[in-house]
């Protein structure tokens, strides 16, 4: 390990300081430098760094070798990732730039960061190519007549059977091969079939490893431990057999988390009421779930097409079971809209749910639906019961997986048709109400005499809907 952290200082972090690696990352590194072992599979801990390193290691050997490497991400942008690094490291040593063969200003690639393809004097040359589905046909031509021998398979887990097979058919080609997969184990296919194989060089880099390393806070762990994907992420484990299906999705809750908060044991009903309605369509049921801080039950369920006698029944419910308007929230998708529409002009302002809109945490979800159906997950983990109804094993068909981007998404009603499955209605009235609920913002004066504040006319409501 010695002279590779003297190959190292070569390099300069974001701060123009000495890039120093941990182990973990220099054995990344030793692999790549030395195409040794010629498979290696290695599951690694999120944002510890394996993008980087990565990057360095096939820059160090194109300004010397007449490589040809292939980076495959799941992605264009996580490809990109990898060879922003190399650009981005190409500038720290007058060496490393005057290698590089290329027909635009080096300022200009030191400032853009993007290029899909890089050449070098020595022969040697990177591309980047995005696994996607839709782009299977383009994908394994372009692999076939590039033909490079060397390849890193990045979030090799995202990417599907069959374009790993054109991976395998172009390396294949070569006598002198080498091939890395490398990533989150997100799902069991290749991926895990690697880590079962005697082929392969097995490394797992999990958030113990970065803790022991100071890649990562004992005190930011935990934090993430109650976030999505924690065992996937941090933990570096493949989901259990029947956890996952074959296009990515996980389950929301098991059927023994469903069970267990049946089950669970409550001293009191503590919390402001709220009261979720999910309006049923195209013969699907209505559904009246009552959910306090820490119990949820589920009033009524049924098939009454006439959207008026559904507006009663909320009021009803609402004055029964004392339930203010801006604790009531209703699906406005759809049909739904006129029943909101309706309350809303008796006075009711309640909460129009529109489940497809923006998050308000849209870094790490998809839509409204997406955030409220992960804050229902955490909400029975952490505690909250149900009352007995065999209808709340809804909740386990209910599936999440990341996008391209990384956010948390749920999978849709038609995806869920398609499968054979019911309308998760008990399951969505649940959810709804976890969703946004209005900004309130009181307007105020100052009050000379009593030098306190004061409401300006009342309290005005903003609402985000």
């Amino acid at each position: 390990m010695t002279d590779l952290n003297k190959i190292v200082k070569l390099f300069k972090d974001d701060y123009g300081n000495l890039l120093v690696l941990t182990p973990g990352q220099l054995g990344i590194l030793k692999i790549i430098l030395k195409r040794e072992p010629k498979r290696s599979a290695i599951k690694c801990a999120t944002q510890y760094g394996k993008s980087l390193t990565i990057a360095l290691g096939i820059l160090l050997r194109l300004v010397v070798f007449p490589d040809r490497w292939a980076i495959i991400g799941a992605t264009k942008s996580k490809a990109g990732i990898i060879q922003g690094y190399i650009i981005q490291h190409i500038f720290d040593d007058p060496f490393f730039w005057s290698q590089l063969e290329i027909d635009m200003p080096l300022e200009r690639l030191k400032r853009e960061r993007s290029r899909e393809r890089l050449t070098f004097r020595e022969g040697g040359e990177v591309r980047i190519y995005t696994a996607d589905v839709r782009n299977r046909k383009n994908l394994g031509e372009s692999l076939i007549g590039f033909g490079a021998p060397n390849v890193i398979e990045d979030d090799s887990a995202l990417i599907d059977d069959d374009i790993h097979a054109l991976v395998m058919r172009m390396i294949g080609g070569h006598k002198d091969n080498f091939l890395m997969q490398i990533g989150n184990p997100f799902r069991r296919n290749h991926f895990l079939r690697a880590f079962q194989s005697d082929r392969y060089h097995k490394i797992t880099i999990d958030y113990k490893q970065g803790v022991q390393e100071g890649r990562f806070s004992p005190e930011f762990i935990e934090e993430m431990r109650k976030e999505a994907f924690f065992k996937v992420l941090y933990e570096c484990e493949f989901p259990q057999l029947g956890e996952i299906d074959e296009q990515g999705w996980s389950v929301l809750l098991t059927d023994k988390e469903v069970e267990q908060a049946m089950y669970k044991n409550l001293d009191a009903v503590r919390g402001e009421k709220k009261l979720g309605v999910d309006i049923g369509r195209g013969g699907n049921y209505t559904v009246f779930v009552l959910r306090t801080d820490n119990y949820a039950k589920i009033l009524e369920k049924n098939r009454d097409p006439d959207l008026m006698a559904q507006v009663g029944r909320i009021k009803r419910i609402m004055e029964s079971e004392s339930v203010s308007p801006e604790n009531v929230f209703i699906d406005d998708v759809g049909v739904g809209g006129g029943v909101t529409d309706r309350l809303k002009e008796q006075e009711y302002e309640v909460e129009a749910v529109k489940e497809g809109e923006k998050a308000q945490d849209s870094e790490k979800f998809v839509n409204v639906r997406a955030e409220a159906y992960w804050e229902l997950r955490k909400w029975i983990l952490e505690g909250g019961a149900l009352g007995k109804n065999e209808d709340w094993y809804q909740l386990c068909e209910i599936r999440y997986k990341e996008d391209s981007s990384s956010r948390l998404k749920i999978e849709s009603k038609e995806e869920m048709r398609k499968k054979g499955l019911d309308s998760p209605d008990v399951a969505d009235a649940l959810m709804l109400t976890f969703g946004k609920e209005r900004m309130q913002v009181r307007l105020t004066w100052l009050d000379d005499e009593n030098a306190g504040w004061k409401p300006l006319g009342g309290s005005s409501l903003l609402s985000p809907y």
